[in-house]
């Protein structure tokens, strides 16, 4: 187990060291052709983000350290360069653990805030997410009984909700125009019987934002304005004319 989770910490950061290295091959590569590239004005704007969730769903019933995975559709709202409003909800494929439940159904509802900030000079983001969550979650029960909890017999279905906090952190990188790739590393704490408030799961959220540029207003004002400028002939001077 201890393995495993070793194997994945170590692609993750690999990743991250691909992420780097391209970028700062193109700084490079920028610094010596003269290239100085300036950022275009922020406008507000929604962004949606499909993504893969690989997670420890409910620790406190199912055995740990066993990740399981699902979908994640997310839905943000941009108020500032950096950061964002962002609604999603994630849907956990069915599944067992074993000991204990079979035929598994959960889900998790968030509402996050991310700040979202450039590392130096790279295209490269770090995220910070904060936010609540409520996970629903429902299996039948197969034993035997983890907890020695007697009123738990084979086929019982067992159902639990709870309310929990959001914190992870993550990185960005933009591909295109009007999207950016994104990798999360999440946890959720939660009290089950406002006893110990401990994490309840912890999940890596990787997928991609898409947002559409609202770019109308700029182009009608750029034609407006091309449209008010004098235009000098060999001979006269004439105007656009007005629409009628």
């Amino acid at each position: 187990m201890k393995d495993n989770l070793k194997l994945k910490s170590t692609v993750f950061l690999y990743f991250l060291f691909l992420f780097l290295f391209n970028n700062s091959c193109i700084n490079a590569q920028a610094t010596i052709l003269g290239i100085t590239p300036t950022a275009p004005k922020f406008k507000k704007h929604i962004e949606f983000s499909p993504a893969f969730s690989y997670a420890v769903i409910n620790n406190r019933k199912e055995v740990r350290s066993k990740f399981k995975p699902g979908i994640n559709i997310g839905l943000q709202y941009a108020t500032r360069s950096w950061f964002s409003w962002s609604a999603e909800y994630t849907y956990f494929f069915k599944h067992n653990s074993s000991p204990g439940f079979v035929n598994i159904i959960a889900w998790n509802a968030e509402l996050n805030g991310i700040c979202a900030f450039r590392m130096a000079s790279s295209k490269l983001n770090f995220r910070f997410v904060f936010g609540l969550c409520y996970l629903n979650w429902a299996g039948t029960f197969v034993g035997p009984s983890v907890n020695d909890n007697n009123t738990w017999y084979a086929g019982k279905k067992i159902e639990q909700e709870w309310l929990g906090a959001n914190l992870g952190f993550g990185f960005e990188y933009p591909f295109g125009k009007n999207a950016k790739y994104f990798i999360d590393c999440r946890s959720r704490f939660a009290t089950e019987k406002f006893d110990i408030i401990s994490i309840s799961d912890t999940s890596f959220i990787a997928g991609v934002k898409w947002y559409l540029p609202s770019d109308k207003s700029a182009v009608s004002s750029s034609s407006n304005s091309r449209k008010k400028k004098n235009h000098k002939g060999r001979f006269r001077i004439y105007k656009w004319p007005n629409k009628r």
